[in-house]
């Protein structure tokens, strides 16, 4: 019970990018934030996501979990039918040797959705769309870190109490945070008294730098216990998981912060900090990294839906997406997929942003089909 009650309370949170927090010092690096605004681009044509005709994973009725459960992907049954979906994916690969030839497939998804991401290099939306095994296909689209601001509106010491106590808030829980990468040095994360629950820490298969099997597992601890960088764009070239600038530290921050921390911040001294759940594993999967955020375009729904698989697979019972970008309708895929990995049996907690198409709306993935499901919270929509 308390493990549910600690979920819950960091699901309707987590969605809310709240102050900011400064604990010691940062040597990483820093962009701001800021330069994630209007007026970018919403979408990437040169290319798609596309969705494949059959259930993912995680709706299919015999690989679906329990109400409750996760998907156990050691079962003979979920290994089958990941072959099925394999077999399907190859299928379409030969119908693009052979009738779009300048296509070439740069993701594959059979968790969240059943699907791959293409490069287009100049091949129509409309030809990838005709192949046979192709439910529906759509471009691209970009997002960038949401900040916002509240905190009284979560009754974060009523919840304390529910849990047993602040301290162990959140504990045996594993938060996923799908952002700009958490600086697992800050004192906010200090591992003492944490240890590696099993099967973890877990980073890149390969080292984006060596291309090498990364045995050298950077940027964890046994508080951060997952490290993984994800932009296919760029073929994951000299990136890694490490902190690009503060948003994913932050909002990592709110979520599980360790309890007893000072902050300074403006000379003045917050005595004893606590994230909602200082209890809790994090897990930080990075779509910002570097040279993105130096960029206007941000990260792709490409990069998130592979994150959103990483961490699922991995075994997150929750995952943060402070993330907004333009309003892509009701029934776009990253929502699909979000929707999916909740059938899953995770958590998701997205953030509702303040952009929407018009007055007082929502934007991008949050602003969903089925809200039952998924958090969707603003902090300045009136």
């Amino acid at each position: 019970m308390k493990k549910i009650f600690a979920t819950l309370l960091i699901f309707s949170s987590i969605a809310l990018s709240l102050i900011a927090f400064g604990v010691g010092g940062s040597s990483r690096r820093n962009v701001n934030a800021d330069s994630f605004t209007k007026g970018q681009e919403v979408v990437d044509n040169s290319s798609a996501i596309v969705q494949l005709k059959g259930a993912p994973i995680s709706t299919n009725p015999s690989t679906k979990p329990p109400h409750g459960k996760k998907i156990d992907f050691n079962s003979n049954v979920v290994r089958s039918y990941r072959a099925q979906l394999n077999n399907l994916r190859n299928q379409f690969r030969q119908w693009l040797r052979a009738n779009a030839p300048r296509a070439k497939i740069t993701s594959e998804y059979d968790i969240s959705l059943n699907a791959v991401a293409v490069q287009l290099n100049g091949t129509a939306l409309a030809t990838i769309k005709a192949a046979p095994m192709v439910q529906s296909a759509e471009y691209n689209a970009l997002y960038q870190p949401n900040l916002s601001q509240s905190y009284h509106i979560i009754n974060a010491t009523g919840a304390w109490t529910e849990a047993g106590g602040r301290a162990n808030a959140g504990a045996g829980i594993k938060i996923g945070d799908i952002d700009s990468g958490i600086e697992e040095t800050h004192p906010f994360f200090d591992p003492t008294g944490f240890s590696y629950p099993p099967g973890f820490p877990k980073c890149d298969a390969e080292d984006s730098d060596s291309h090498h099997p990364d045995q050298d597992c950077r940027h964890v601890t046994p508080k951060v216990i997952v490290a993984k960088v994800f932009f296919n764009k760029a073929q994951q070239q000299g990136l890694d998981a490490q902190a690009v600038e503060g948003h994913g530290t932050h909002t990592a921050g709110i979520a599980a912060g360790v309890t007893g921390k000072t902050a300074v911040v403006s000379g003045v001294s917050i005595d004893d900090m606590s994230g909602i759940a200082p209890g809790a594993w994090l897990g930080n999967y990075n779509v910002f990294p570097d040279h993105v955020n130096e960029s206007r375009h941000g990260a792709r729904s490409e990069d998130i839906l592979n994150a959103v698989d990483a961490a699922v697979e991995d075994g997150m019972d929750v995952l943060n997406l402070s993330l907004g970008g333009g309003f892509h309708g009701n029934n776009d895929l990253l929502s699909i997929g979000l929707d999916n990995a909740v059938d899953a049996g995770v958590v998701v907690a997205v953030a509702a942003g303040n952009s929407g198409p018009g007055p007082g709306t929502l934007e991008s993935h949050n602003n969903r089909r089925s809200s039952r499901r998924l958090s969707a919270v603003a902090c300045r929509v009136f």
